[in-house]
């Protein structure tokens, strides 16, 4: 049987490697990373056009593990951050960025320009001051809280409605956190780490507070009536409500295949699932997560990811029957 990279990655895998052989390990990989950065760089068309790591994962892997933007490949970096521009102004692009990391001053750069040092100067200390000049400039960005969000404006942005400027995105800061919602795709600046995750869909939600933002923010896009109970740094509460009599009957049958298939997604992260009527005749979906590492493993679950909130959402909107908006609103 040969020795092969899964044979090595399954035993650095697990907790018996000793700890000088995982130092010296890391020494030959921060090695290995540097050179092969040297290399794929020195060739400007290679890095350009083909870059070594496939959508440069590997500037991805310096960033998330806290490089400075002085540790990183720089002309690497500079056609990532061009390639972010050109996705977000409609342009041709060499990939379609996906959870990919960029620093926020260059976020901010490409979706508020000329803005960065008033975002600097305003975020934590007066964020309604930010709100403020941002509605008085000629951006198209509408502050929208999500945990209220008006499915309304959704709406008109997606029909491209005459009144919505073109290229218009929603926007909200909670705490340290800014979400942008853009034509689908969601953005996440990060104020304590000073990075943005660019069109956030399959990475692992390490920070409730993130799972919390993204939470509402599709349940707005998706008019459904969303709340969170955050249970100290380890657990969240889920909780989603649509009219009983939006609800398809067909679907909450034992044996209906919908069913089934939404039981066995949520069986996936949530360890406590629960779906009852309130007494305002809601159906009403109770998940609760937890973030441990350990905890998961001991129960078979998995880390949440972006694409599953969203997809959790998008199992409870379908739910409903096919009923006009309009329909909905006034039987809320």
């Amino acid at each position: 049987m040969v020795f092969d990279v899964k044979d090595l990655v399954d035993y650095i895998s697990t907790d018996i490697i000793p700890p000088e052989a995982m130092i010296q390990l890391n020494k030959l990989l921060f090695k290995e990373l540097h050179e092969y950065c040297m290399v794929c760089e020195d060739d400007r068309m290679v890095c350009v056009l083909s870059p070594q790591c496939p959508k440069r994962i590997l500037l991805k892997v310096r960033l998330q593990a806290g490089a400075n933007y002085e540790d990183l490949p720089k002309f690497c970096y500079s056609q990532a951050v061009n390639n972010i521009k050109r996705y977000l102004n409609k342009n041709t692009t060499l990939y379609t960025p996906q959870d990919e990391p960029i620093f926020n001053n260059d976020f901010i750069e490409i979706m508020f320009p000329k803005m960065q040092k008033k975002f600097n100067q305003y975020f934590n200390k007066e964020p309604s001051k930010l709100h403020e000049i941002i509605s008085k400039s000629k951006i198209p960005a509408v502050n929208l809280d999500f945990r209220y969000g008006d499915r309304a404006i959704f709406d008109r942005i997606i029909s491209k409605d005459k009144v919505i400027k073109e290229g218009t995105f929603l926007y909200d800061i909670v705490g340290p956190l800014m979400i942008i919602w853009f034509e689908g795709a969601i953005f996440i600046s990060d104020f304590t780490t000073n990075l943005t995750i660019v069109n956030a869909k399959d990475d692992i939600i390490v920070n409730l507070r993130i799972i919390d933002i993204v939470f509402h923010t599709y349940c707005a896009e998706m008019d459904i009536e969303g709340i969170t109970i955050v249970s100290g740094e380890h657990q969240i509460t889920l909780i989603m409500k649509i009219p009983f009599n939006q609800v398809s009957p067909d679907y909450l049958q034992e044996d209906s295949t919908f069913f089934l298939e939404f039981f066995e997604f949520l069986q996936q992260n949530y360890f406590e699932i629960e779906l009852a009527e309130d007494e305002r005749k809601n159906l009403t979906i109770t998940l609760k997560y937890q973030n441990l590492n350990h905890f998961l493993k001991q129960n078979n679950l998995q880390f949440l990811t972006y694409g599953q909130i969203r997809q959790l959402l998008t199992y409870v909107n379908n739910l409903r029957q096919k009923v006009p908006l309009n329909s909905q609103n006034n039987s809320t």
